[in-house]
């Protein structure tokens, strides 16, 4: 894909393909400093629990980058981390880069302040090409085993843009599209915040996949005429049974994909499953706020004073994914990740 990356780190600045203003406008939003990084994952410049992920380590870096002396470096560290740490609750990618941004400061932190520093950055970026190439792996775990779904429907946004790199469950639809080149991608609005119809149909056009764009509540009509063959999403976390939270509105489709016989399917990296949590139930789930839905951008859709339930996630019973796709191979219901 040529025109587009989800994200640049450049003399020490993250630039990110500001996904507010998709798809009508491609402008990049500048990182400077841990603080830039929380505003946007707080306010939707950048989502999807990879990209928060590898915005969150670097967000670690830049908060360290000007400091002048190791204690400085800790203790700049150890803010950002905390204030990290409460942006997006339910992904996560962004504790596991955390966690792996730490083991950097506890393993060198006898060097000397320039050389540590050095190392968070280098970290950063690692876990940024370690993603891409899991991705890669994934979605031709995924196109292999898939080969004869032509039909697809997806939620929310699972591409570049989700991930920074080849995507998840967008990235298996796009290796299907490389290998046959004989699939038509199902895409719901997704519904408060238009993932699929802003974003999703936007990197499928970039791609030249075939896409047709659909209301949420389509959905049970298309598969009640057997219009889809499979339905692929992605997952900001999965539980050790195999119950899986991603954007509100995956649960429906699991629930009616299961009532007509369609396979469902969730593509994640393995590390998405936390293997710490019994069961969706101890998931935390992430309320946001009332605009998303009384508002398309600037435009009130909603009488003055309406109050919300805006929960972001939704957690998807184990029992009705039929397999979970990871970089590590294909898991099967009853799904018991140890």
């Amino acid at each position: 894909m040529t025109g587009y990356e989800a994200i640049r780190f450049i003399n020490d600045v993250l630039y990110i393909l500001d996904q507010r203003k998709l798809p009508l406008e491609e402008e990049y939003f500048e990182a400077k400093t841990y603080k830039d990084i929380v505003y946007a994952i707080d306010n939707m410049v950048l989502r999807g629990a990879p990209l928060i992920g590898i915005a969150a380590a670097f967000g670690i870096y830049l908060s360290t980058k000007d400091a002048k002396t190791k204690q400085e470096i800790f203790s700049k560290f150890y803010e950002a981390k905390s204030r990290i740490s409460q942006t997006r609750p339910t992904a996560v990618s962004l504790f596991k880069a955390m966690d792996e941004m730490a083991k950097c400061i506890d393993e060198f932190n006898i060097l000397p302040e320039y050389k540590l520093k050095n190392k968070l950055r280098a970290k950063a970026i690692s876990l940024w090409e370690k993603e891409k190439e899991i991705e890669e792996e994934m979605a031709g775990v995924g196109a292999n085993y898939l080969k004869d779904k032509k039909r697809i429907l997806t939620h929310c946004n699972t591409g570049m843009l989700a991930t920074g790199g080849y995507g998840t469950a967008l990235g298996v639809i796009r290796k299907l599209w490389e290998e046959n080149g004989d699939i038509m991608v199902i895409v719901d609005e997704t519904r408060p915040f238009l993932q699929g119809s802003r974003l999703t149909a936007w990197e499928l056009k970039k791609l030249s996949i075939p896409y047709r764009i659909v209301v949420d509540s389509a959905c049970c009509m298309l598969m009640n005429r057997s219009l889809v063959d499979c339905v692929i999403v992605g997952a900001d976390r999965i539980a050790k049974n195999g119950d899986a939270a991603n954007k509100i509105g995956t649960a429906s489709l699991a629930t009616v994909a299961k009532r007509f016989n369609v396979p469902f399917f969730v593509v994640v990296p393995f590390e998405t499953i936390d293997k710490n949590i019994e069961s969706g139930k101890d998931i935390p789930i992430e309320v946001r706020n009332d605009k998303e839905i009384t508002q398309i951008k600037d435009f009130v859709i909603a009488p003055e004073g309406s109050k919300t339930l805006n929960f972001s996630f939704d957690i998807t019973n184990a029992e009705f994914i039929s397999a979970i796709i990871t970089e590590e191979g294909i898991f099967h219901y009853p799904y018991n990740f140890k």
